[in-house]
């Protein structure tokens, strides 16, 4: 089963999606000013979407409406979701830090190769826009680039995240629950992908780009905030409201 994307913006109301109802976006729209996933809006997350499509999947198949959901201890996950309700299961896991790629199924190739897809196709696109006489220059293309371009490219980079992807993931960690395995290669479909936007790269005019440097690239998001960080910033942001 795969889940709608849930995107978390710094604007509720952005230009670039005037006219567009959110609702028919290919991502689930949420804001708030920071752009960070919160205790609020996970908690929405896990009520009006996970558990709905959960039921919903699991009676078109005929099956129990039963489900386990494994979380990290991110400070934007509540605490309190197996109050909420009794058919989903909901286990909290202490991971060590720094060990997230290694210990996390979705980090085990499902994430990377969505990244990899999606500045693969981030590239297509630069080079759609600039092919030809006439066209804006590769600056004129990255002012222009917002948010409605990120949420096609995140569209398209999801769908082609193969269901045997997502089954494979969970091969290493727990070989139990994966099934009809068909031996795909996590690390051989991600160098391909890497590859690919070397070429890519290299055509649109950048020089010497090598296979390492989209490797930094694609790993660059764990240079973000850490728990502790965020912890801190929540914490200040409550005591912002109380003062408030």
């Amino acid at each position: 089963m795969k889940l709608k994307p849930l995107l978390v913006y710094h604007s509720e109301n952005p230009r670039a999606l005037k006219g567009y109802a959110k609702s028919s976006l290919p991502v689930i729209w949420h804001s708030n000013k920071k752009a960070w996933m919160i205790m609020t809006l996970f908690q929405d997350w896990f009520t009006n979407y996970f558990c709905p499509a959960v039921e919903r999947y699991n009676a078109k198949r005929n099956i129990s409406n039963k489900a386990l959901l494994l979380l990290d201890n991110a400070p934007s996950h509540p605490v309190n979701l197996n109050d909420l309700l009794d058919n989903v299961r909901v286990e909290y896991r202490y991971i060590p830090k720094n060990t997230t790629s290694l210990l996390q199924p979705m980090d085990q190739g499902v994430i990377a190769n969505f990244k990899a897809y999606y500045l693969r196709n981030t590239f297509l696109q630069l080079i759609k826009a600039i092919d030809g006489e006439d066209k804006p220059t590769i600056r004129d293309f990255w002012k222009k680039f917002n948010i409605l371009d990120a949420v096609d490219n995140i569209a398209e980079s999801w769908d082609e995240v193969k269901t045997s992807a997502m089954n494979g993931s969970w091969k290493n960690i727990w070989p139990e629950c994966v099934h009809e395995f068909q031996g795909f290669s996590q690390a051989e479909s991600l160098q391909k992908v890497q590859q690919g936007i070397v070429t890519l790269a290299n055509n649109i005019g950048f020089e010497e780009v090598v296979e390492n440097d989209v490797v930094k690239l694609l790993e660059s998001h764990r240079e973000d905030l850490t728990n502790e960080d965020l912890m801190m910033e929540q914490e200040r942001e409550l005591q912002d409201k109380r003062r408030i």
